[in-house]
């Protein structure tokens, strides 16, 4: 009989710390996931069951700094969650998507070959670059051509704007004055200097190729997607782009107004999400609007709150960080700012 009470005085304490150790909070090392998960929590509102089940999978996915650099961060952090949040929290996360008019997958690899390298195939300068080959003086003779040719560009756009001149023709003296400006700063440069600027951008082209293939993998097993799912989306994608472009192009020619151009974008990402609530069954959409939803959520609390910007309550005008980096596009950055 003592025996027999010994055990249930056992099994009591034991049920009783086991409960204790359920209810207690999972807390995150590291800052920015700590900012992420509040923030969530703040915007959305989650059970302490489903913060906790949030915060366990960012402290095995993103412990140190993985989330950082791990394009599949958020992936597995989504795939986990899908299983674990309420039809009630997802329903609220889903609208916060809806109210922030967010494209599935931030474009998905919709304008993949539209970047080119950091300075796009444009031919376009990456500024950064430049200024890390520089030595001091070059760097204050830099900053002087910069200002210089800001004065200039900012005395086009005042005329283009009070009708002086019209839009073609300031589109075309700021595309000299650009020329010209790249041409003073390459004069700057040394033949050395030069070559470790093409030796960089080899090397950053090289790995956004593999940070947007490491993403796309990603992306492929979380969803468990078949072959046909992945053509089908690139064929979404590409017909995506197409019509993007086609639209801003409209819009620079001033053959549509800005008011006409956010509502055809606007229409143009609800038809691009309908394309793939049918391509995807219904567990791989939830997957993709709770991974889409949590970039949101990143960039809004944790990457402003790294860039010292205190957060963002407008929404997110940004998602460049590493993680979603190979989703970006030019055309669907500049849809964004258009629609905000």
């Amino acid at each position: 009989m003592k025996k027999l009470t010994s055990l249930l005085i056992v099994a009591l304490f034991a049920t009783i710390g086991c409960e204790k150790l359920m209810k207690e909070d999972i807390l995150l090392d590291d800052p920015e996931l700590q900012a992420f998960s509040d923030g969530l929590d703040t915007d959305i509102g989650l059970s302490k069951s489903s913060i906790n089940a949030l915060n366990d999978a960012l402290n095995r996915h993103g412990k140190d700094g993985r989330h950082r650099r791990d394009p599949a961060f958020l992936w597995k952090v989504a795939a986990e969650m899908q299983g674990k949040l309420s039809n009630e929290e997802k329903e609220r996360l889903f609208g916060w998507m809806d109210d922030n008019n967010v494209p599935y997958l931030y474009g998905g690899g919709m304008d993949a070959k539209a970047r080119g390298g950091p300075g796009g195939d444009r031919g376009g300068m990456d500024l950064r670059a430049v200024f890390a080959v520089l030595n001091e003086a070059q760097r204050e003779a830099l900053k002087s051509i910069m200002d210089s040719y800001k004065g200039l560009m900012d005395e086009v756009m005042k005329k283009a704007k009070d009708g002086t001149i019209d839009r073609e023709a300031a589109q075309a003296e700021l595309e000299a004055l650009e020329a010209a400006m790249r041409a003073e700063i390459e004069a700057l440069l040394t033949d050395e200097q030069k070559q470790r600027l093409e030796d960089m951008q080899a090397d950053m082209k090289q790995k956004m190729e593999e940070m947007r293939q490491a993403a796309h993998d990603a992306m492929v097993r979380a969803l468990e997607m078949t072959p046909d799912q992945e053509s089908g989306l690139e064929t979404i994608n590409k017909e995506s782009g197409e019509a993007q472009r086609a639209l801003i192009e409209k819009a620079r020619a001033e053959e549509m107004s800005r008011d006409d151009l956010k509502d055809a974008l606007s229409q143009l990402i609800a038809d691009r999400n309908s394309k793939i609530e049918a391509l995807f069954s219904d567990k791989q959409i939830e997957i993709i609007k709770i991974y889409t939803a949590l970039g949101m959520q990143y960039s809004k609390h944790c990457r402003d709150k790294r860039d010292g910007k205190g957060g963002n309550t407008g929404g997110s005008r940004s998602v460049s960080y590493t993680h979603l980096r190979a989703h970006e596009t030019d055309s669907y950055l500049v849809c964004r700012l258009l629609l905000e």
